[in-house]
C-alpha cells in the first residue's frame, strides 16, 4: 500500500479563507508589505493543493494555516523566533496614536492659529463699541496673548 502525500490534496474555500486571515495578521504585524499581501493574495486564490499554499509560508512564522487539521507528509522547519515588538496603541479608527509627547513642528502654530481670530474678533468688538477705529491696532497684542495663554494651557 502506498502512502497518500497529503501535500498533494486539492483545497477548498476554508483551507483558503484560513490562509488569508493569516496572511492579513502577518501584513498587520508588519511582516508582509502591501505589495507582498497582494501577491500572495492573488497566488492564494489560484492555489489548488496544500503544497501551493504552505509555500505561500515557507519564509513567515506562525500563524500559519492548520488545513483543515491535516499534517503534511514532510512537515516544515519551525520558523526562527522573531522579536517581540509591542503592538502599538490604537485610536478609535484604528490608526496607531501617539505615545510620545514631542512637540510636533505644527504644534508651534495651533495657539498663532487660535490667536489670530480671537484677537481680530476681540480688536473689532472694542472698536465697534467705542466707534474708535482705532483700537484695531489692539489685533495684533491681543492675538499674541491669546497664544500665550492657549500654550500654557496645552502644557499643563
Amino acid at each position: 500500500m502506498t502512502k497518500l502525500d497529503k501535500t498533494k490534496l486539492r483545497i477548498g474555500d476554508d483551507e483558503r479563507e484560513e490562509a488569508l486571515d493569516a496572511l492579513t495578521t502577518h501584513s498587520r504585524q508588519g511582516r508582509l508589505t502591501i505589495d507582498e499581501y497582494g501577491e500572495r493574495a492573488e497566488a492564494l486564490n489560484e492555489a489548488r493543493t496544500q503544497a501551493d499554499i504552505l509555500a505561500l509560508f515557507k519564509d513567515l512564522p506562525e500563524p500559519r494555516p492548520t488545513l483543515a487539521a491535516t499534517t503534511p507528509a514532510t512537515p516544515l522547519p519551525p520558523a526562527p523566533a522573531q522579536p517581540t515588538t509591542p503592538e502599538p496603541h490604537r485610536g478609535p479608527l484604528g490608526l496607531p496614536t501617539r505615545t510620545d509627547r514631542r512637540p510636533r513642528p505644527t504644534d508651534r502654530f495651533a495657539g498663532t492659529l487660535l490667536g489670530v481670530p480671537v484677537g481680530a474678533a476681540a480688536a473689532a468688538g472694542v472698536s465697534f463699541a467705542t466707534g474708535n477705529w482705532l483700537f484695531m491696532f489692539l489685533a495684533p497684542p491681543i492675538a499674541f496673548a491669546a497664544d500665550r495663554l492657549s500654550r500654557r494651557g496645552r502644557r499643563g
